[in-house]
């Protein structure tokens, strides 16, 4: 488990369950490549072990309003912003056809850099 991983109880098994699922995507900068990955984990405690855990500390109750806003994996999120920018940089000359050189250079700078950034980030994930 990690931090910030929710328990919720199952009525139909009564106890608390905890499931995670991950995706991995990554192309080469020449698209010759792909890695494609997936990860699922499933955990399941008894009421009794959940209640010690919370006496010791290893979990906290969340209330519903915490639970409504949801967790969001920030190597997930840079994996879709990295995918969103490098299309953009595709069709940059298709979709900005009608502006000025000018305008389109900037876009393809931002939008370069951005990229340059995101990789980075993502490269910390340890």
């Amino acid at each position: 488990m990690e931090l910030g991983d929710l328990f919720e109880y199952s009525n139909e098994s009564k106890m608390y369950e905890s499931k995670h699922k991950e995706n991995f995507y990554k192309a080469d900068d020449e698209s010759v490549s792909e890695i494609k990955s997936s990860y699922s984990s499933e955990f399941q405690i008894s009421v009794q072990y959940a209640k010690t855990l919370l006496k010791e500390g290893y979990l906290e109750e969340v209330s519903e309003e915490e639970k409504s806003s949801p967790f969001v994996n920030i190597f997930d999120e840079i994996d879709t912003l990295l995918n969103q920018y490098k299309a953009g940089l595709e069709t940059i000359d298709k979709d900005m056809a009608e502006l000025p050189a000018c305008v389109r250079v900037e876009r393809q700078t931002v939008l370069s850099n951005m990229i340059t950034l995101l990789e980075h980030l993502k490269s910390l994930k340890k």
